[in-house]
């Protein structure tokens, strides 16, 4: 489960004694890392500006779903946050959102802030914000709102995976720039790698598992070689591929360790494939294929 990704400040409120807190519950559908790169949040209590922050995904700072923790805030006072998500180098935001409530002296809120696809583009009246497709009022009355209980996060949903998704599944692929199908006993191709060896491109199909911070381990053997099977591992970040899909491609794999590389030309090749989410769910393929001599 993923901690805070940041925590908006309200210095100068003097309201550390209020205990009143808002957290708030950011998600999206959108695919981090590709649909959208940058987030501008600002964070307003009764309408004065109270923290503003830049979030990069390049710079690692932009995982979610996430949470957004508001500092105390005096108890009855407005706080509103704006946020506005940006493509990989563009100025025009993608989506917008705004969304508010009332500090209650004694809870800590949680907000539940959704940047969705369907109000890419939107243009609402003023004093209204888009969700989910539709364009309503960002203010919610703190009786609306839930206590912040942080296990919401284990089944937010993200672009890849909702609490609709199917028991995780992938499907091992090949391509570098694209998913393609691979069949067992195929012959796969490979080529010098920029730090020596030689590899072949993998690529996945996934269902049912969280779009970032998944753990892909890329394992394989040779059955008529007397060699100890090998692995790799690493996080990724998934592309989304459709409703309820995802998938992740150029996934290079070095098939010559250990070995010279004419060994293992025209050998039978075992692949299996896990790949784990941060909430502990995993899925694992396997395809029997053939170095290409």
């Amino acid at each position: 489960m993923r901690t805070a990704l940041l925590v908006l400040g309200l210095a100068g409120c003097g309201s550390e004694d209020s205990g009143a807190q808002v957290v708030v519950g950011l998600t999206t559908d959108m695919a981090v890392g590709f649909d959208i790169h940058h987030l501008e949040t600002t964070v307003e209590v009764d309408g004065v500006v109270a923290h503003t922050e830049g979030l990069s995904y390049g710079k690692g700072e932009l995982s979610l779903p996430a949470e957004l923790l508001v500092q105390p805030a005096p108890d009855g006072a407005v706080v509103e946050l704006s946020i506005a998500a940006f493509g990989d180098g563009d100025a025009v935001p993608v989506v917008t959102r705004r969304a508010a409530t009332r500090a209650s002296a004694g809870r800590t809120l949680l907000l539940p802030v959704s940047l969705d696809e369907a109000c890419s583009g939107a243009i609402c009246p003023d004093g209204a914000t888009c969700a989910e497709g539709v364009c309503v009022d960002p203010f919610i009355a703190p009786s609306a709102l839930a206590d912040h209980d942080p296990t919401w996060i284990e089944s937010a949903p993200d672009a890849c995976k909702t609490p609709s998704s199917p028991d995780p599944v992938i499907e091992i692929g090949q391509g570098q720039s694209a998913v393609a199908k691979l069949s067992d006993g195929e012959e796969v191709p490979i080529e010098p790698g920029p730090q020596g060896g030689h590899h072949a491109w993998l690529a996945l199909r996934v269902a049912g598992l969280r779009q970032m911070g998944s753990r892909l381990t890329v394992g394989g053997a040779f059955p008529d070689l007397a060699v100890e099977p090998f692995s790799t591992t690493s996080l990724v970040t998934l592309r989304k591929a459709g409703e309820g899909r995802c998938e992740i491609y150029g996934i290079r794999f070095q098939v010559d360790h250990g070995l010279p590389v004419e060994a293992v030309l025209g050998q039978t090749l075992d692949i299996e494939i896990t790949l784990e989410d941060v909430n502990g769910d995993a899925a694992t393929a396997r395809k029997r294929v053939v170095i290409a001599p």
